[in-house]
């Protein structure tokens, strides 16, 4: 019997004789409605970073994007970029005396000097064991929100 498309076999998933479609790995996949932030000022960044047993885990779990006004959350689970419009603004809980894990939030924006920039780029892309972001300013500022294993890095 042949499929009627292409396939791969994953290791495990093979030996239970599951099949999984091929997909295209050179176009970002893309989950929510990609947001128009060209040409727009950045009012705020916050970065909500992932921390267990006090050790950092993950520097943005959730990216924060205040833009006109509006929240937007960026997200990465594993090569899935995940773009969300938020009618609430990125807020701190501290874990309680039993707890390991930590999501302490970080002013990327005024830490960086990009807040109440313009935006002039936004860009997707695949990359080896996952997906990254960039950002590109007016004032000549880049960063990159890079998921690689399902976790995000901030390279600026």
């Amino acid at each position: 019997d042949s499929a009627p498309f292409p396939v791969v076999f994953v290791p495990r998933a093979a030996q239970r004789g599951v099949m999984f479609q091929k997909m295209d790995t050179t176009e970002p996949r893309i989950n929510g409605e990609w947001p128009d932030v060209l040409n727009k000022k950045l009012d705020e960044l916050i970065v909500q970073e992932y921390w267990y047993a006090g050790k950092q885990e993950e520097q943005a779990n959730v990216v924060w994007l205040k833009i006109n006004g509006a929240w937007l959350r960026l997200y990465f689970d594993s090569a899935i970029i995940f773009w969300r419009s938020s009618e609430n603004e990125p807020s701190y809980s501290a874990p309680g005396p039993n707890e390991s894990h930590n999501y302490p939030l970080r002013n990327l924006g005024a830490e960086l000097r990009v807040r109440d920039q313009t935006i002039v780029k936004c860009e997707p892309t695949v990359i080896v064991n996952g997906a990254q972001v960039t950002l590109s300013f007016g004032n000549g500022r880049k960063l990159t929100f890079k998921s690689v294993n399902d976790s995000t890095t901030i390279e600026t």
